[in-house]
């Protein structure tokens, strides 16, 4: 019996991998974005803050949407570059913060970011859980594709399968 890798992200962080993991994450205003093989068995996940940075040059890659999604879906590209093998999956983006002129649009912003690179790269977005305000919970299986979702502090939702 082998073990599977666990790996939890932090903000800024993303993982490739095409050993079986289980890779998770806690998301609010932030964005995560799952991107699965179903070819292959294999998948990646990133976690970002912001939609998209000033200048591309100098930027910390994980810390954007923009960034972090096109850095996943190259390094997924690498190993298969058939885009017609990958399903992803969008979890965030909710409004966690008020800000003084009202509610923040950061959340939105990160998830449009993530729907912009997705698209360009014409990979489908088969589930969104995104928006309201409270944070959730993400746990990928990156060998079945199978995610976990549920909002923070809640009791464990049933497992989709993209």
């Amino acid at each position: 019996m082998t073990l599977m890798m666990r790996k939890f992200l932090k903000p800024g962080e993303f993982y490739a991998t095409q050993r079986p993991a289980t890779v998770e994450t806690l998301v609010g205003s932030c964005v995560a974005v799952c991107l699965y093989n179903f070819k292959g068995g294999f998948g990646a996940m990133n976690h970002f803050l912001r939609d998209r940075p000033q200048t591309e040059s100098g930027a910390d890659v994980g810390q954007f949407g923009t960034t972090a999604t096109r850095h996943i879906v190259q390094a997924m590209m690498k190993v298969d570059n058939d885009r017609h093998h990958y399903r992803a999956s969008v979890f965030g983006g909710a409004v966690v913060l008020k800000t003084a002129g009202g509610e923040s649009g950061i959340g939105q912003g990160n998830v449009e970011a993530a729907r912009e690179v997705l698209h360009a790269a014409g990979i489908r977005i088969v589930c969104e859980e995104v928006g309201g305000t409270r944070g959730r919970r993400v746990k990928f299986n990156t060998q079945t594709g199978e995610i976990e979702c549920r909002f923070a502090g809640d009791i464990p939702r049933k497992k989709r399968t993209p």
